[in-house]
């Protein structure tokens, strides 16, 4: 378990910033460190998250892995620029194996490439070493990268937008399988770090607490996939976080500003928007 007080989480990429000097880019990273680790999950989209963290004075150069919640390019596109930065060689990189399936999404009426716009070769030239795995990985016990992640409930889908090609060459709905979550067994009880949670923010939360076996989820951060969501997919959402006594909730990226908004009169205080420079430690004060 991870006394609270010696964890530290760095928003290093979003869309949005909150100071001067950082760049804003469509996607997200974090930095999460610990005494006897430093992991990045996410790398943004391309050279922000790395430039942002000289700006925050976060050390890369002792990052010990990448992790990557799945395979979209707004969230593993900067992984060349973070690599870079960091010293250790090999530098593992945990994924889903389905982080190399192509990847699109529907634009009107076009379809268009949403991968990362570097090759595998060209990464682990730089130095990373893929660890692929469907299950769940863990870090020193306490960090847990989730594996796939079973949709249970009945109100959360997977956008009909985001596509993959078939056998024949016929783009056909992504399942969103290497979509994957962190879990931190914190003292305090789980900080659950989202990517887009494609596969439903309450199933993963769900999920935490059964792999974990820690039911007291002190803190959801990240992107929640709400942006395209209706009025009773959000209220059910609202309802099971609170049905599960989430005590903090702080969103990035994907949630839409319609559903920030729902979950700010929710969560009142216990809300908060996560920017790049959001830096997270405990006992937590909210950003203002």
């Amino acid at each position: 378990m991870i006394p609270s007080k010696d964890l530290t989480i760095v928003t290093l990429c979003e869309n949005t910033v909150s100071g001067r000097d950082l760049l804003g880019e469509w996607g997200l990273s974090f930095s999460i460190r610990t005494p006897d680790t430093h992991l990045l999950f996410d790398t943004g989209a391309g050279s922000a998250g790395a430039a942002n963290a000289d700006v925050l004075k976060v050390d890369l150069s002792d990052v010990q892995g990448i992790l990557l919640s799945h395979g979209h390019f707004d969230h593993l596109g900067g992984l060349p620029a973070m690599v870079r930065k960091t010293r250790k060689r090999p530098l593992p990189v945990f994924g889903h194996p389905d982080i190399f399936v192509p990847k699109y999404s529907r634009k009107g009426d076009r379809v268009v490439y949403a991968g990362p716009q570097w090759a595998r070769e060209e990464a682990e030239r730089l130095g990373a070493e893929f660890q692929l795995s469907k299950d769940p990985v863990r870090f020193h016990d306490d960090i847990i990268l989730s594996g796939e992640e079973p949709r249970v409930t009945d109100f959360e889908f997977i956008s009909d937008k985001l596509l993959v090609l078939d056998n024949h060459g016929k783009y056909v709905g992504d399942p969103m399988k290497d979509d994957q979550s962190l879990f931190l067994v914190t003292d305090l009880g789980l900080v659950v770090l989202l990517g887009c949670a494609h596969r439903g923010m309450i199933n993963i939360l769900r999920y935490a607490v059964e792999i974990t076996g820690v039911d007291r989820v002190h803190m959801v951060v990240g992107g929640t996939h709400l942006m395209a969501a209706g009025d009773e997919q959000i209220e059910k959402s609202i309802q099971a976080l609170r049905d599960m006594r989430v005590e903090w909730v702080g969103v990035s990226h994907c949630t839409g500003g319609y559903a920030a908004v729902k979950l700010a009169s929710a969560f009142k205080d216990h809300f908060f928007f996560n920017h790049t420079g959001t830096r997270i430690t405990f006992p937590f004060n909210r950003p203002v």
